[in-house]
């Protein structure tokens, strides 16, 4: 099984393959609740331990140093051991480390606790593991392969809390994202009943038991067994994935229904980008709290008068001077009772509602809805990053240790949370995140990264216009302009060969046709790109329809990935990675029996045949009737009197995904390989360079200030390496040196 970055191929073929589902799936420690209920629910846990039989059997709470040692020597033997932590909450930098879980194959699972408190006198329990012994034990299994579930968090908490580093070959939690992004839930118990345990039952969840107790006051009497089972049934799911997520480097790449290109983006993507992440997790980032308090005078002041703005506008039009903005019910009662507003609905119909949506379909625009919008998304921004950000700073160290969910969209792309980092406005609120004392911040980005990897698709069908324009250094967007006005390159660039600056309108070209490429990246309708770029929707149809014209080559790779999900019920990245989109392969209409047989057939006639399929020559009598009118409710209805459902598949297939899927899920497979690149090149280690945050297409670092140059330089180059192994294309990554997020820039 290859394990590493360079033990395969540098990237699989066009069509290899087999909810933290959005939030982090680690299980809290953490107290949520408070009471009395500590002692009932210790006596029902024990309750439970007896009711279990033989189960408890499986399990083995571990604290004498010898013992673990001969544990540790049976997982070296075995070659694999899977761990688990529990902590007393989700800060791996601060919280607490209770016990660990080990589990081997062929031996009973162990849990080794820590740090466990009497729960009567609130002391630390006798007969615990020493942490110096836990230390040098954990550290003998960095020469095994490791297996997790939601490794970043128990790597860190390991490293932060025990002092020992390791690496995870297997996290079960991002082979559940690359084996089924659609998991109803990503939940380590969930997965394994589905997968391995018994489907007639239910999940048997060990955590509600203690929900609102911190682990640390649990006995370990009843501990040892409700904390090894993680490590157990994550190891049991690992065993069942592995049948399926491996790479074969004798597969033909080229295999749509195999299992290679997941592979490879598992192998050589996510998980080294497991350590990438421990370490820009760890790592953090400097907070200015001094500007913080600049920003939140000022805005503050800002917000205050937009509220006034509101007041005064509202006694213009007769309401209350005394309104309060923030309630809903004085709102609703303003603009609907006495304004009389008509606000609509997704349905087109009346609704009472105050959310954007709502009011932005008031029309005629009246200007107490405008001000009411106007303070509110000042307020949203006010509250979430001036007001907020300083609260999650890390105390210790001045910085702010953001989560990032490697998988955290289902194309593959990084989210991050607790604060969202890409989320954070392009304006003077990112100054607030600023370099260490002595160092600068980096920021490297791709440019045009979506529309380059279109270019890498095209080629591959065998158009290669748009990739040999990328691939010699020229500007997409500005050959997409050429196309879309019908005028020569040139007249569409904003500096000409030589480097001087064009007329401003060969800009504005550019500037007007790039929406319009991008919209067919994401998936957005003529109408919708319209409204974006101030045009009317004939206008933005013709610019559309040139640029096919020109370039026929997107409206065959558009067309070839609908295929593709309708044929597969999938769409695969340049590297392999699956965005399955299951609905895509459903007929749009299927004619189905009202009560599951045909009207005139007795469900109790067990002597005779029961029809339970709507005979073709019906259903196509119902499907023409649909393909010839744009009133297809009447059908529906019509069918139902004749003892007929209809159901309408054309809902669930959400087209606007598929090119997108691709595209977006493209780039992120390319930042991940950037990311890995850059965290292991020696030379930018040896300059001092850290990678921070990654912003879709950026990546954020930090270096010692006299290093700035080379640093600049090199990261450059490696992120274009990354782009070469990819997309089979260099990039010119243009690097901004400043003291703060989107500061001035340092002339090098």
């Amino acid at each position: 099984m290859a394990k590493g970055l360079f033990e395969i191929p540098a990237r699989p073929g066009k069509d290899s393959d087999m909810t933290l589902a959005k939030k982090s799936t680690k299980k809290s420690s953490a107290p949520k609740k408070s009471g009395g209920g500590l002692l009932d629910t210790i006596a029902r846990a024990r309750s439970m331990l007896t009711s279990l039989g033989d189960v408890v059997n499986e399990y083995e709470s571990v604290t004498e140093p010898e013992a673990l040692h001969d544990y540790i020597d049976a997982c070296i033997i075995e070659g694999v051991v899977a761990i688990d932590t529990e902590t007393t909450g989700l800060n791996p930098l601060v919280d607490d480390i209770v016990g660990f879980s080990l589990s081997t194959t062929g031996h009973k699972t162990i849990y080794v606790p820590l740090k466990h408190i009497s729960y009567v006198y609130q002391t630390p329990l006798s007969g615990q593991m020493p942490m110096d012994v836990a230390r040098e034990e954990l550290a003998r299994l960095n020469n095994i392969y490791i297996v997790m579930f939601n490794a970043t968090f128990d790597i860190r908490v390991i490293k932060n809390q025990v002092g020992v580093r390791l690496h995870c070959n297997w996290d079960c939690f991002l082979a559940a994202r690359l084996m089924n992004e659609n998991e109803e839930s990503n939940a380590l118990k969930k997965l394994h009943h589905k997968y391995c345990g018994d489907p007639t039952k239910e999940a048997y969840k060990f955590s509600d038991l203690f929900d609102g107790i911190c682990f640390n006051l649990v006995p370990l009497s009843v501990a040892y067994v409700y904390a090894a089972n993680d490590a157990k049934i994550t190891l049991e799911l690992y065993q069942f994935q592995k049948k399926y997520l491996y790479y074969d480097a004798s597969c033909e790449l080229s295999d749509r229904n195999g299992m290679n290109g997941v592979a490879w983006v598992f192998f050589n993507l996510e998980m080294p980008c497991v350590d990438v992440v421990v370490d820009m997790e760890d790592a953090g980032v400097k907070f200015d709290f001094e500007f913080n308090q600049k920003l939140k005078d000022k805005y503050h002041t800002i917000l205050d008068e937009r509220e006034k703005a509101f007041h005064t506008v509202c006694v213009e039009y007769g309401l209350s001077a005394d309104i309060n903005i923030g309630s809903v019910q004085q709102l609703q009662t303003a603009l609907y009772d006495q304004l009389g507003l008509v606000a609509t609905d997704n349905r087109g119909q009346p609704t009472r509602s105050t959310d954007k949506k709502s009011l932005m379909s008031i029309e005629p625009k009246h200007p107490v809805v405008d001000a009411i919008l106007d303070y509110r998304e000042f307020s949203t921004m006010v509250s979430t990053f001036i007001d907020k950000l300083p609260e999650v700073v890390n105390p210790n160290d001045g910085r702010i240790h953001c989560r990032f969910n490697q998988c955290g969209a289902d194309t593959g792309r990084f989210s991050s949370d607790k604060p969202n980092m890409q989320n954070i406005p392009h304006n003077e609120i990112r100054k607030m995140f600023t370099a260490s004392e002595g160092y600068v911040l980096l920021s490297s980005d791709y440019s045009q990264q979506e529309p380059s990897c279109l270019a890498a698709f095209c080629n591959e069908m065998g158009y290669p216009t748009l990739y040999e324009a990328r691939k010699s250094g020229d500007d997409i967007y500005s050959h997409v302009a050429s196309a879309c006005f019908n005028v020569p390159y040139e007249q569409c660039c904003e500096f000409d060969k030589d480097g001087h600056k064009n007329p401003p309108e060969y800009k504005k070209r550019r500037n007007l046709a790039k929406p319009v490429l991008l919209g067919i990246l994401y998936g957005r309708g003529d109408d919708s790109v319209a409204e974006g770029m101030g045009i009317t929707l004939e206008e933005a149809k013709r610019l559309k329809a040139n640029l096919y014209k020109k370039y026929p080559e997107i409206k065959i790779f558009e067309q070839a990935s609908i295929e593709m999900a309708e044929n597969l019920g999938y769409v695969t990245t340049v590297c392999g990675r699956k965005r399955r989109l299951p609905s895509m392969m459903l007929p749009d209409y299927e004619v189905k029996w009202k009560d599951g047989v045909a009207h005139d057939d007795d469900p109790l006639a067990f002597d005779s045949e029961v029809s339970t399929e709507v005979p073709m020559d019906i259903q196509h009598r119902w499907l023409t009737k649909l393909s010839r009118t744009k009133y297809k409710r009447g059908v529906f209805e019509e069918a139902n009197k004749e003892g007929l459902w209809i159901v309408d598949h054309t809902k669930e297939k959400d087209f606007t995904k598929i090119v997108n899927a691709r595209i977006q899920g493209s780039a992120a497979d390319l930042t991940k390989l950037a990311m890995i690149l850059v965290t292991k090149d020696e030379k930018l280690r040896e300059l001092g360079f850290v990678l921070l945050i990654p912003v879709h297409d950026e990546l954020i670092g930090e270096c010692p200030e006299k290093n700035a140059k080379e640093c600049a330089r090199r990261l450059a180059e490696v992120m274009s390496e990354a782009a070469e192994r990819i997309l089979k294309m260099p990039f010119s990554c243009d690097v901004e040196v400043s003291k703060e997020w989107y500061g001035d820039s340092i002339e090098l």
